[in-house]
């Protein structure tokens, strides 16, 4: 997943149809995200330019898909803009200490800014990018080796991470190796400027984190899945074969020790006592679309999906907002919220996630519209003779029943084939090059167990099945019937179990 992008769109979605990714734009517009208070808070934050950075991106690529985002968007830019005037970078001076925070955060700061430039052309964000990168990124990696060593305490660390020490001259995070969050800069700009010492940055890098034991070190989720999703990405761009290898073993190294019953993430390996992170479960969707790329393995195809519509589904509440969940495993198979709104981050990625499974849930290759889930909205085809245009009609999950309406196409064409794969159901149709041409399918996906993250469970299609645990005679029922329905701090606490160990 790239998480900054440009180029066209060739998915366009449907808000207005779409409830969650509707209720999350929503979110995004709301007062607490006003421009002051979040610079206010961001300036003064022991994460400077974090919560900034992190808006100015979602904003931006929200903007992007025709969102009404933009105008907020730009007066963030300009406050973003003239906070880093003076230095090139917020927070402390850099100097003989070196904040891991602080780097990790700035990128996030240059990913907004390279963002806003994609969508707006303001070359004032594109250089305020490469300034964070040169007057602070960069020669914090550069002066002094992080210690990947350090020992990692069993317990300890809140939702939002904290320093906790200062070792070899490095001011360390609760947050294990969130240092990794600076390939969030460094991959975009190198992949945008072609210049050698920042992939050469991104090539040291990687040999790093191929040494690396996530598990023993008890390395955050979100760090590791960040650095397997930049890595990916940066492998698809480049064919840096090394780059490719990484972010396969981080991966699957997270969905053999980190992914929960329901598809989410620990939010620290070897920490079921935790919560789940949405910010590491958008990383987890990323980076199985950029490996299914890389690689054409169906598994990461599934993989994405289903943590799409049972991790990150879950993940956020009734009114937009992403929360922190219990870790669901097969020695305690239930799934409540802890957190109704994480708004300093997960509320903030969340919304990327949305986006980015719907714009990516649909490729053209060799002629064909390949469709690997289902969203409303509109896709926008390019072909030799001209675009089509084909709107996608939806309500999957919990019905899989796809409308395909031709809204325009080229004249005297041939017709466009649609293959639809999701789980093991592959269905095709064609249709012909006419204004109002219309096909239905209905996909049939039968109940059925499998053994998974260690328990037996229950799906349909992506979707896994659970039980209110306050009527366990009830009826299982899809998890996506529950996901978004709980309004969070004011509302009762839903408290469901994946049924593990067979006795219903």
């Amino acid at each position: 997943m790239v998480d900054v992008r440009r180029g066209a769109l060739r998915f366009l979605s449907a808000p207005d149809e779409d409830r969650a990714l509707g209720a999350s734009v929503r979110r995004l517009l709301r007062e607490d995200y006003e421009v002051t208070d979040v610079m206010r808070s961001t300036l003064a934050s022991d994460w400077p330019g974090d919560l900034a950075g992190r808006l100015l991106l979602s904003l931006a690529r929200y903007a992007r898909a025709g969102m009404p985002t933009l105008e907020r968007a730009t007066q963030l830019n300009e406050a973003m803009l003239e906070a880093l005037a003076p230095r090139g970078y917020l927070g402390p001076e850099f100097g003989e200490i070196i904040d891991e925070q602080q780097i990790a955060c700035h990128g996030w700061v240059a990913a907004g800014l390279l963002q806003f430039f994609h969508v707006t052309g303001d070359d004032r964000s594109r250089l305020a990018a490469f300034r964070v990168i040169d007057a602070l990124i960069a020669p914090a990696l550069r002066l002094r080796a992080y210690p990947w060593e350090r020992t990692i305490p069993t317990y300890g660390g809140e939702p939002s991470g904290t320093a906790t020490e200062v070792i070899e001259g490095w001011a360390v995070s609760s947050d294990v190796w969130c240092v990794l969050l600076s390939l969030n800069a460094l991959v975009p700009a190198a992949l945008l400027s072609g210049r050698v010492d920042l992939a050469d940055l991104i090539v040291e890098l990687t040999k790093t984190v191929s040494t690396l034991d996530v598990v023993t070190h008890r390395a955050q989720l979100h760090a590791v899945l960040a650095a397997a999703r930049n890595l990916a990405d940066w492998a698809v761009a480049t064919g840096d074969a090394q780059a490719a290898d990484v972010a396969a073993a981080l991966y699957e190294t997270y969905a053999r020790e980190g992914r929960t019953l329901n598809h989410a993430t620990f939010n620290w390996f070897g920490r079921p006592d935790s919560w789940t992170e949405p910010c590491a479960i958008v990383d987890s969707i990323g980076v199985a679309g950029s490996l299914h790329e890389l690689t054409g393995d169906e598994r990461y195809r599934v993989d994405a999906a289903r943590i799409a519509h049972n991790g990150l589904a879950f993940a956020e509440r009734l009114d937009g907002s992403f929360g922190l969940d219990t870790i669901a495993t097969p020695s305690d198979p239930i799934l409540a919220a802890i957190e109704p709104d994480a708004h300093w981050c997960c509320t903030i990625r969340g919304a990327i996630g949305l986006l980015e499974s719907r714009e990516t849930a649909a490729v053209l290759r060799e002629g064909v519209l390949e469709v690997t889930d289902l969203y409303p909205g509109t896709h926008v085809v390019p072909r030799g003779t001209g675009e089509w245009r084909i709107r996608q009609e939806t309500n999957c999950p919990p019905q899989a029943t796809v409308r395909f309406t031709v809204m325009e196409a080229p004249q005297a064409t041939e017709d466009l084939e649609i293959r639809i794969a999701m789980e093991d159901v592959v269905r095709t149709v064609s249709l012909p090059a006419r204004a109002g041409a219309t096909a239905v399918i209905e996909l049939a996906f039968s109940p059925r167990r499998e053994h998974h993250a260690g328990a037996d469970v229950e799906r349909v299609g992506p979707v896994l099945r659970v039980r209110d645990s306050h009527d366990p005679d009830a009826p299982a029922r899809l998890l996506t019937e529950y996901a978004g329905t709980f309004p969070g701090v004011d509302g009762p606490r839903l408290i469901l179990t994946f049924d593990a160990d067979r006795r219903h």
